[in-house]
């Protein structure tokens, strides 16, 4: 039975109508479970793939969704983990109709729930950017975040910013800024790396700030680490999460997306 997340094998790629990619493995189902159920043809007739490629290894960078644009997901095959580079951009539809000539390949099953996929897929459509003024006076901040981010990519889950007056300002007009940088558990190390990476922000940030002080000043007020597990969903609702790959209102870089 197909369902969200099942591994299309490549050899029935082309039974199915997909072109022979030379770079693809696999193709993964990305559409929901109960659209795919739905027997109605003329309501739901297809189903969503994303074509994938098996990579060495991760890159922290892309993995927990952190990157809208390309997700590095784990599946279990045989007795072996393999890890897959999923990008958003190479979807690919097949009418249900052709996948009935097909099934599963059912070597490959995900080694966590479809959660993390789920929320990389809605990422790209709750992705809000920040006032035009704030992204101005923070860009030497975001590229430090970035910087930083990307060194220590592998116990950082996200990046989480609060913000005061949420709205346009005056470079003379100061806003109020609150950063939490949110850890995974996996490791007891990850919590200490965090803290020590939010207080090298803190000393860096009037330094940054500097920078682009003709575009206005930012007040940091609280800039900490806070593990996933403390971090609880109404702070998830209350604040803008920054992720490696970003876009302003202009679509311009240093922008959060959420």
């Amino acid at each position: 039975m197909w369902r969200q997340g099942s591994i299309l094998a490549r050899k029935d790629f082309q039974v199915v109508g997909l072109s022979d990619d030379s770079e693809a493995e696999v193709a993964v189902v990305i559409s929901h479970d109960c659209d795919i159920a739905n027997n109605n043809l003329n309501v739901e007739p297809s189903v969503e793939f994303i074509i994938a490629r098996i990579i060495a290894e991760n890159d922290g960078n892309c993995t927990y969704g952190k990157n809208p644009r390309t997700l590095h997901l784990d599946y279990i095959c045989g007795e072996e983990t393999v890890h897959l580079e999923l990008t958003a951009s190479r979807k690919s539809v097949i009418q249900k109709s052709k996948l009935e000539a097909v099934s599963p390949d059912e070597t490959y099953y995900p080694s966590c729930s479809n959660q993390i996929l789920q929320s990389w897929l809605a990422s790209r459509y709750r992705r809000h950017a920040l006032p035009n003024s704030l992204v101005a006076r923070l860009s030497k901040v975001f590229s430090y975040i970035e910087k930083e981010g990307k060194k220590n990519a592998n116990g950082i889950l996200s990046f989480h910013i609060d913000y005061e007056p949420r709205e346009e300002l005056s470079p003379k007009e100061p806003y109020e800024l609150w950063i939490n940088i949110v850890h995974v558990t996996d490791e007891s190390n990850y919590c200490e790396m965090c803290k020590q990476l939010a207080l090298k922000l803190k000393e860096k940030f009037p330094e940054l700030l500097k920078k682009t002080e003709n575009e206005g000043t930012v007040d940091l007020r609280r800039c900490e680490a806070i593990s996933e597990a403390e971090f609880t969903l109404r702070d998830m609702r209350e604040t803008v999460e920054f992720r490696l790959d970003h876009l302003s209102y202009r679509a311009e870089p240093f922008g959060p997306v959420t």
